[in-house]
């Protein structure tokens, strides 16, 4: 009867997504910031949102722009602010700018069914089954400040499960694009973003709903290292935003690069770190395209299909990440006794590769990276030195995304993290999604994520999503 019980309880997401499919909203109403501006739809950019195709990619880089972009291409043209005469005799009047005619607003909804399975502390199995309706919505603010500036805005509302909210400014930056020397070669953003530094592969980017959490929500501190995953504090092992100034750019229409100087790793994770420490974490990346479409939107000599989302391509690089948490406020951590102490990350280094490949209907990408903490374990009350080490963890994933029909797409993930601490076991995670087009800007998903460690410990998620 148990049995039985539970194969109808993971029944239910699926037949959540048929009836979303068969008896969903027939109609979008609106359409975001830039389809709005181009009046356009939401593919010309994206395989399926959030994730940008090749031209999406030019777009973002270009500072939401076209490519070799054409007064003809903007179907609602900008408010001028002064005369284009004023450039010429500049600084005797103010530099001319403009304003987007459009309100450049969109909204992103997120509604989730998860039935997820895990264990408490005495290894008893717990099963949820949580309607979160809404589990999210993000108000986002993006467009374009004249002809060299940009900006990017993004505030989140989640339901709390007391019932209460949590808003988060996840995004405010702004970005000089192109601001001296050849285009597309020096541009510069500051604020609060997601660092280019994750350009492919960061949460904002994927297809699935699932980020890489061996990347971006392992914890090294533990007193003999990092033993696993947290969403909430200590550390992370790379921040996925940042308070900083980064500058970035494509040479040759097909080298990358980016170089940025932000805010510490934080105690309570990235949305913590307010910059209070004069020290600074530094982080750069480069790599290099061969085929398809250039990283600026460039096609001179290439032949690109029809189908925006198909490219025969390799994009290949290496990126870094190091950090001084001297001067943070130090971790609480017990031992195996339940014996209290105080840790600091004085120093923390990770360098990786990066790979993307595209053959027509597949994209198969991944990262590896390597991690260096060295950790002081001090007193909990005097603060006194009691020992410091080196350790270091390993990290991995490759994904692959297909197009079976523009409208259906599928997704897979293995994730490997070899921990910090030498004596627990590696984390091992496949994630699978199916993604289903409704409409352009509504989507559909069922998401199953396992713990390869333990086959109890899983979720199965299936998810609306919206965007207008």
């Amino acid at each position: 009867m148990e049995k039985n019980h539970r194969r109808i309880l993971a029944a239910l997401p699926l037949a959540m997504v048929i009836f979303l499919v068969l008896g969903g909203p027939r109609r979008a109403g609106a359409v975001p910031v830039f389809s709005r501006k181009y009046q356009t739809s939401c593919q010309t950019c994206h395989a399926i949102f959030p994730k940008l195709n090749p031209f999406g990619e030019a777009f973002r880089l270009n500072g939401y722009r076209m490519p070799l972009e054409t007064p003809e291409q903007v179907k609602q043209p900008p408010v001028s602010l002064g005369s284009e005469a004023y450039e010429r005799i500049w600084p005797e009047m103010v530099y001319p700018s403009d304003l987007p005619s459009y309100v450049p607003l969109a909204i992103n909804v997120k509604m989730a069914d998860i039935y997820a399975s895990s264990h408490d502390d005495s290894g008893k199995q717990i099963v949820h089954n949580d309607f979160q309706f809404p589990q999210e919505a993000n108000l986002f603010s993006a467009g374009t400040l004249g002809k060299h500036f940009s900006f990017f805005g993004e505030v989140t509302f989640e339901e709390t499960p007391d019932g209460g909210n949590d808003v988060g400014i996840e995004h405010a930056r702004l970005d000089v694009d192109s601001a001296f020397g050849p285009e597309h070669l020096f541009n510069f953003k500051i604020g609060k973003f997601a660092p280019d530094l994750y350009d492919g592969f960061q949460e904002m980017w994927l297809m699935t709903d699932n980020g890489v959490d061996t990347l971006f929500a392992f914890s090294p501190i533990g007193v003999h290292g990092g033993t696993g995953l947290s969403e909430e504090g200590p550390g992370v092992s790379l921040p996925d935003r940042m308070r900083a100034i980064e500058m970035y750019g494509v040479a040759a229409h097909r080298l990358f690069y980016t170089v940025g100087y932000g805010s510490p790793i934080g105690p309570g994770g990235p949305n913590d770190t307010f910059g209070s420490s004069s020290r600074k974490d530094f982080y750069a990346r480069v790599d290099y395209k061969f085929g398809g479409m250039g990283l600026d939107g460039d096609t001179t000599g290439v032949t690109l299909p029809p189908e925006n989302w198909r490219e025969t391509s390799v994009r290949v690089g290496a990126l870094g990440y190091y950090g001084d948490g001297s001067q943070a406020d130090p971790f609480d951590v017990t031992d195996e006794e339940g014996n209290a102490f105080k840790m600091r990350d004085n120093h923390y280094g990770r360098i990786g590769a990066y790979a993307s490949l595209y053959v027509g209907d597949l994209n198969l990408f991944g990262v590896a990276l390597h991690g260096t903490d060295k950790l002081q374990l001090s007193d909990p009350d005097t603060l006194a030195e009691i020992d410091t080490t080196t350790r270091t963890y390993d990290a991995w994933f490759a994904q692959a995304d297909y197009v079976i029909v523009p409208p259906f797409q599928v997704s897979l993930r293995y994730e490997n993290l070899r921990v910090a601490d030498p004596v627990t076991p590696t984390i091992k995670t496949l994630n699978a999604n199916a993604s289903f087009l409704i409409r352009a800007n509504i989507k559909a998903m069922i998401e199953y994520n396992r713990d390869l460690r333990d086959s109890e410990n899983y979720t199965l998620a299936t998810v609306l999503r919206f965007a207008y």
